[in-house]
């Protein structure tokens, strides 16, 4: 995704450099660039705590299941 980020952020520069936005428009997409920054670094961190809350119900679970066994 960083990848993505980083094109667009390139891309916001050349736009910017030819000229043609209104200071407002500057303004509004840099505004809404930061929010997609923001929402991907929380988007991240979301799906590393899904997954860890996910391995740790199944290692209790087979926990559980080891000592149903014995």
């Amino acid at each position: 995704m960083s990848d993505k980020m980083a094109a667009w952020k390139e891309r916001i520069g050349e736009v910017e450099a030819m000229g043609g936005l209104s200071p407002e428009a500057r303004t509004l997409i840099h505004a809404m660039y930061e929010e997609l920054e923001a929402l991907t670094k929380q988007n991240f961190n979301l799906r590393k705590t899904a997954l860890k809350a996910t391995s740790r119900e199944t290692r209790m679970s087979s926990k559980l299941k080891d000592a149903l066994m014995e």
